[in-house]
């Protein structure tokens, strides 16, 4: 009886174990505020209740990790990094493309002079229409006359009409056309046809004869003959192999209307050399058609459908533009009267020493005839008359001493420190004495150029207020691409290693719980993926997106995908060799035997007991990926302007050693940002790694 209430005051103080502890620890504070030093067994040791319930595996973990200060700095960097990359965009004003301009001064382009030797065509008003494709090789007609020292030339166009060029004057030409019609057709021993035997059929050389005229050939080839008559006319038949041909024997004409007289039959014999002949005063000439055909056209009426000159009309007003009936009117007057009208105004030709002014009925200058075109460097016409008679002077000398290089002077409008046109108090222009060097090109083009105040975009410019690491090739904000390029690279880092964790998941669990067939599949799968070569089939995808001309963002989204794919064998291998651990454990019999499915024994159960290996993993991994993008952009095989990645943007500098150090405060803080957010997630997987496994520390 004692013995068993000894034992029930045991169990009754081990049940009341946890209020023993608390009182101990309430007496413990006390005694020690009161100044008392309580004695070893008062104390409470590490192994009571209390603690036990303190260091919980998941606080256990965390307070492991926070010990470890390389993972508390790796942690911090890697804070730093995404609120530099994702919240700092959010208040930085600039975006990732926006490009900077500046006002500054630098020798440009200003105009260009080429001399007029094309012909330009105005069309006479109420002229007969001339097709598209004969007009193009006026200009080639008016060189080959004046290349034969010709004033007047005639010329048949393909529109079956002929044309006559009269050089009015050295920079004149008048096309006038004459309208060719044919009259009838002419033969001598013309080729009509050919017979072959075989198949019985006829290749007619023009239209094809009626049934009665091959019924004569036919009899004619039976026959032997090689002649034969059909409507009074003589035939010949002479024999090629297999194919008979058949002429017309002699000479004949088929007029369309009534013959001009009765001669006219030996006057077109007389000329079938194809030169034109007067009969009856009408023009009368003779085209081929082959196989001894010929046409006979008879010549008709003129009318001027052009005028052509390779003058330059120069307005004096740059704001005035000249109609062509201006143009074709004073091209006219320039070999009649000297006066014309245009547009409901008179006007008058005006030479003044080696030029010649238009001039109105006010005696005010209008415009004026130029040998050379002198434009903005633009294509605008818009600089003074009086700029482009001294720039066609200026040419003069150059070609007259032999020179292809000059300068001269020249008094320009002003332009201030941002660009603008300066004016005086009375709204006049301020203008400046301004040097414009002019140089001769191979083409024949003379390039001017001067010192200006231009619109540039702002590459390469230093530190400043706007900008506080300055702006780039491209003339964008460094500091903005930086941000906007670790975000991407960030993304990339983490979207490739969630495709990685996704498919090599589920495979390495399917492989690691089945085994056997499966497994072996899985596995030689997996064998392949190790053996894909990355970087070929990256640079042939790159090549193939360039020749797409894929956008960029698409661009972006392939390459996460890509490099996914490539990289989820490691992740299958490491779940399948921590699941063919897990499934032989008790716990995971125990739920063989309550009938737990598959599906939810590998989800449920053995994927979590693998989740600390995949989170170690996954964290290293994502230092490896933003290597491996970088390396990409930089080789131009991944993301693409005008995206920023931290590749990309050192590959923009990397043209020369030269280029390396002159802009090296580009590429080294991309380079610090890339070597920290590596290092950084090492630290955070050795902490991780520490902090799940303890042995593996030591």
């Amino acid at each position: 009886m004692r013995g068993e209430l000894g034992m029930s005051e045991k169990l009754m103080k081990k049940n009341n174990l946890y209020e023993d502890l608390k009182q101990k620890q309430e007496s413990a504070s006390v005694s020690h505020a009161e100044g008392f030093v309580p004695l070893e067994d008062d104390i409470v040791t590490l192994d009571d209740m209390q603690r036990t319930k303190v260091l919980s595996p998941a606080r256990l973990i965390t307070k492991r990790f926070f010990r470890n200060k390389l993972a508390l700095v790796g942690l911090l960097l890697l804070i730093v990094m995404f609120l530099f990359a994702f919240a700092g965009p959010l208040v930085y004003p600039y975006s990732q493309t926006q490009i900077f301009y500046k006002f500054d001064y630098l020798n440009v382009d200003y105009a260009s002079a080429r001399e007029r030797t094309e012909f330009i065509l105005y069309e006479i008003p109420d002229s007969p229409e001339v097709r598209s494709t004969v007009v193009n090789y006026f200009n080639s007609y008016i060189e080959d006359m004046k290349a034969e020292g010709l004033t007047e030339n005639v010329v048949i166009a393909g529109d079956g009409n002929d044309y006559i060029l009269k050089m009015l004057g050295e920079r004149v030409c008048l096309i006038t056309m004459r309208v060719l019609t044919p009259i009838g057709s002419f033969y001598s021993d013309a080729e009509i046809a050919r017979y072959d035997r075989f198949s019985g059929s006829f290749d007619w050389t023009g239209d094809s004869f009626p049934d009665a005229f091959q019924s004569s050939v036919i009899a004619a080839v039976a026959d032997g003959n090689e002649r034969f008559e059909y409507s009074n006319e003589e035939y010949t038949v002479a024999r090629m192999r297999n194919t008979y041909v058949v002429r017309l024997a002699g000479t004949a004409m088929e007029l369309y209307e009534e013959a001009p007289g009765d001669d006219f039959q030996d006057s077109v014999e007389a000329n079938l050399n194809g030169e034109p002949f007067v009969y009856n005063e009408v023009l009368y000439s003779i085209e081929s058609a082959g196989a001894g055909i010929y046409t006979v056209m008879a010549h008709g009426a003129t009318a001027d459908v052009f005028i052509a000159s390779n003058y330059v009309f120069n307005s004096v007003d740059v704001d005035v533009v000249l109609s062509d009936e201006f143009k074709r009117n004073a091209l006219f007057a320039l070999y009649s009267s000297s006066e014309f009208t245009a547009d409901g105004q008179t006007y008058r030709l005006n030479p003044i020493e080696e030029s010649i002014y238009i001039t109105d009925d006010k005696g005010e200058n209008i415009a004026s005839l130029g040998l050379y075109a002198i434009r903005r460097y633009t294509g605008q016409d818009s600089l003074s008359l009086d700029f482009k008679y001294t720039v066609q002077e200026v040419i003069e000398d150059m070609e007259s001493r032999g020179v292809i290089e000059s300068t001269f002077e020249y008094e320009l409008h002003e332009i201030d420190a941002e660009g603008q046109f300066v004016y005086d108090e009375s709204g006049n222009p301020v203008l400046e004495n301004t040097e414009i060097a002019i140089s001769r090109k191979n083409t024949g083009e003379y390039v001017l150029t001067c010192e200006q105040i231009t619109y540039l975009i702002d590459i390469y410019a230093s530190r400043s207020s706007q900008n506080v690491l300055g702006t780039d090739g491209d003339g964008m904000d460094i500091l903005a691409r930086m941000m906007y390029g670790g975000r991407i690279s960030l993304m990339v880092g983490f979207v490739v290693v969630f495709i990685e964790i996704f498919i090599g998941v589920i495979l390495g669990g399917i492989a690691g719980f089945f085994g056997g067939a499966i497994d072996a599949l899985i596995m030689r799968i997996v064998d392949v993926f190790y053996c894909v070569p990355g970087y070929p089939i990256l640079i042939i995808m790159g090549a193939l997106f360039d020749k797409m001309r894929m956008d960029p963002y698409t661009r972006l989204m392939w390459l996460m995908v890509i490099l996914g794919i490539l990289g989820w064998a490691t992740i299958a291998r490491l779940v399948r060799g921590q699941i063919l651990s897990l499934r032989e454990q008790e716990f995971m019999h125990a739920q063989e035997a309550t009938g737990m499915k598959n599906r939810k024994r590998i989800f449920r159960h053995l994927i979590p007991n693998v989740m600390p290996q995949l989170i170690v993993t996954a964290t290293m991994g994502v230092g490896s990926v933003i290597i491996y993008e970088s390396t990409l952009s930089f080789l131009g095989l991944g993301v693409k302007h005008p995206l920023a990645t931290w590749g990309t943007m050192i590959n923009s500098v990397t043209g020369s050693s030269e280029a390396l150090v002159r802009y090296a405060y580009i590429w080294i803080p991309v380079g610090a940002l890339i070597c920290l957010t590596v290092i950084a997630f090492n630290f955070v997987g050795d902490g991780l790694r520490d902090a799940f496994d303890p042995k593996m520390k030591n």
